[in-house]
């Protein structure tokens, strides 16, 4: 079982915050926080992962914004149209913004951005394959020209492949970051791979203006390290497993319980190329009915999820309650769904297995399945192959971790024929007419869409997923004012208000 960065992980991202307070340097207030990774890169044209949108965020901007209910306002563009057949996206930018080195942000700048991502090759260049052209019309404005309508790409302009960086300091980008973000990487004060501090940029202009003073960002990938940091006050906010949820508290810590990390059962092979009884939806519906997903959750995550019956996020426009209850728990009825479709005697899947992740699900996978007639043959991959191996169509099932984020871009994936995690490309034709009309609906039409698409895919049991697990968010209540949604995925330093 691996994790998947998407545009999307459970990330603690860095963004705008609150009011806007100038003080003095003797009563500067600090926000140190921790993120689970060092950042890989200060370029955004390389540097579309969890990685580096830990850090991005704090020194540029992007052209336009998600809300923590994943609605998009403006950024550096204040506003932007589409043509009828949403294949041209036009991008008004806003006036008076400069960028850290005292150049204009303008419709030039922003194009060589865009134009400098679509050729390097990374993540971003990936999350704006839908862009053709790029055409700066003045000053002012950007038009984009898409290969096909791309709902998911205001999206992404919210995030890395959204954030404009000086087209002067692009040689250098990598390592020195030039950006009109509301804060200036500190290098003197910064040690790469441990600590990065950040102070005021005096040439921010944006509308959301910062109540810190100065940002620490403390890059801890060892999870007990981040754990003791948090506990012992030297960091101020951060993310820490739902294990210390008692010693957070005890400690004086003000906790959130966050949505994680949705589990279960990829059903990939969906044509039965290497398993044939994978092709008939009554064999995938037994395998929803044959896991225990409450008792496998108590068992590998000591309860500290929700059941899930879909890939797609809590409180997003797919999102259907009810379908959580579509596959109670019932080996009788998965038996009867196997004999109804030709294997009363069951087969034999054969699915990957690592030791690094959870090792405790793979004897409880087998040994429910194996209660309905599926005898699971495991073959270890190490961890480093995961990914490659899964998603190369080298096995017909597995279990895996997934961050589910935006709908279209999560549809696009693991739904759509050429979707990176549809490593046999199964073709439907229903999810390809839904797609299809959802790619061209208007924003109120899109959300019933996604929600019809939605129920056909459990329907059909593509995948069997099991639960979503949570994180915890801690922060000092004495310094740090912390308001989230219960479904929000991502925390962004705008969600934190310093303690007036």
């Amino acid at each position: 079982m691996s994790r998947v960065l998407a545009a999307a992980t459970a990330l603690l991202l860095v963004s705008t915050a609150c009011a806007n307070a100038d003080k003095p340097a003797s009563a500067a207030r600090v926000l140190t926080l921790s993120a689970p990774s060092d950042v890989s890169s200060w370029d955004p044209a390389v540097g579309a992962g969890a990685t580096s949108l830990n850090y991005l965020q704090a020194v540029y901007s992007s052209l336009t914004t998600v809300g923590n209910d994943l609605s998009i306002s403006p950024g550096l563009a204040s506003k932007w149209s589409y043509d009828a057949g949403r294949t041209r996206l036009t991008l008004t930018i806003r006036d008076g913004v400069r960028f850290s080195d005292g150049t204009k942000v303008d419709a030039e700048a922003v194009k060589a951005n865009l134009d400098r991502a679509l050729t390097t090759p990374g993540s971003t260049q990936s999350a704006l394959a839908s862009v053709a052209k790029v055409t700066a019309a003045g000053t002012g404005q950007v038009e984009l020209e898409l290969k096909k309508p791309d709902p998911g790409l205001l999206y992404q302009l919210a995030l890395v492949p959204g954030m404009i960086a000086s087209p002067k300091a692009f040689a250098t980008l990598k390592i020195t970051p030039v950006g009109s973000g509301p804060y200036l990487l500190d290098t003197a004060a910064s040690t790469r791979g441990s600590s990065y501090t950040f102070t005021r940029n005096p040439k921010y202009s944006l509308p959301v203006t910062y109540g810190f003073d100065k940002l620490v960002i403390r890059a801890l990938p060892d999870t007990n390290a981040m754990v003791n940091a948090a506990l012992s006050g030297q960091v101020d906010t951060g993310g820490i497993p739902m294990a210390s949820r008692d010693q957070a508290r005890a400690s004086g810590l003000a906790t959130k319980e966050m949505v994680g990390l949705i589990m279960g059962m990829w059903i990939v092979d969906r044509a039965g190329k290497l398993a044939p009884p994978l092709a008939k939806v009554k064999v995938r519906q037994a395998i929803n009915y044959g896991l225990d997903a409450k008792g496998i959750l108590a068992a590998v995550d000591k309860g500290y999820g929700d059941r899930r019956t879909q890939m797609f996020s809590a409180g997003s426009p797919a999102y259907v309650p009810s379908l959580n209850e579509r596959y109670p728990y019932d080996p009788g009825k998965a038996r009867q769904l196997l004999a109804e479709a030709g294997y009363p005697d069951g087969f034999t899947l054969t699915m990957p297995s690592e030791n690094t992740y959870v090792p405790a699900l793979y004897p409880i996978v087998a040994q429910q399945l194996a209660q309905i007639g599926i005898k699971v043959a495991y073959k270890p991959v190490s961890s480093a192959q995961i990914t490659q191996q899964y998603l190369a169509g080298t096995y017909p099932a597995f279990m895996y971790t997934y961050t589910a984020t935006e709908n279209w871009l999560d549809a696009s994936l693991f739904l759509g024929k050429g979707g990176v995690f549809n490593p046999f490309h199964v073709d439907d034709p229903t999810v390809a007419r839904l797609m299809g009309k959802i790619a061209v609906a208007g924003d109120s039409e899109r959300g019933p869409l996604f929600q019809e698409l939605n129920t056909y895919v459990v329907d059909q049991a593509w995948f069997a997923p099991l639960y979503a697990s949570k994180t915890l968010m801690v922060w000092k209540k004495d310094k740090v004012k912390l308001d989230v949604r219960d479904d929000q995925l991502y925390v962004f330093l705008r969600d934190y208000q310093p303690v007036v």
